[in-house]
């Protein structure tokens, strides 16, 4: 859980370009509800994990509660939800809150979304959403197929994905058409 947190904290002073120490722990406490969310739905995954060994329920069970407080916090505060069903890999960044829903998908590492962003669907019939590594999604973006997306795509402002996209490519539109192959999107994110 904490090498998760902490290569999303660096993943996103990286991206926001915070660099003194007064500005990161400004950021944190006031400006980061992005990383917040992010790092109470790292303590739900963890809690889960736990949960499972054999005598894990005894660590687990009672932190429960401060992990639904915080959870309803985040989601009644932020407008944020992120479900335990999204396996998101370490280095995710939440740009701008409200409208984030995450459910019932794979996000690769170093993803970056921006407000109103919908990822996954309420009920998956197959495999369910596959976001590969490096993909910058705008904000009103929905991705709520069962579809994989490859690694650098950027997704644009209001697209609608539903299909499979191949890596590096720029989406645009409702529904969302490949606007431009080998499309580098590393002008908006950082390796």
């Amino acid at each position: 859980m904490f090498d998760y947190i902490r290569a999303d904290i660096k993943y996103t002073f990286e991206q926001r370009k915070i660099c003194s120490p007064a500005s990161k722990l400004r950021f944190l406490l006031w400006g980061g509800q992005g990383l917040q969310a992010t790092i109470v739905y790292r303590f739900g995954r963890w809690l889960e994990r736990i949960r499972r060994h054999r005598f894990g329920w005894v660590i687990a069970i009672p932190l429960y509660p401060a992990y639904w407080v915080l959870s309803v916090c985040i989601h009644n505060l932020y407008d944020i939800h992120l479900e335990q069903s999204a396996d998101i890999a370490s280095g995710f960044c939440i740009a701008h809150f409200g409208g984030i829903e995450v459910r019932n998908c794979r996000i690769g590492s170093h993803c970056y979304i921006y407000q109103n962003v919908k990822l996954g669907a309420k009920k998956t019939t197959g495999r369910g959403l596959v976001i590969n590594e490096g993909v910058h999604i705008s904000p009103h973006a929905e991705i709520c197929a069962d579809v994989t997306v490859g690694d650098g795509v950027t997704i644009g402002a209001g697209a609608v994905v539903t299909q499979d996209i191949p890596s590096r490519c720029l989406v645009l539109g409702n529904p969302g058409r490949i606007a431009q192959c080998n499309y580098d999107n590393s002008g908006f994110l950082s390796p």
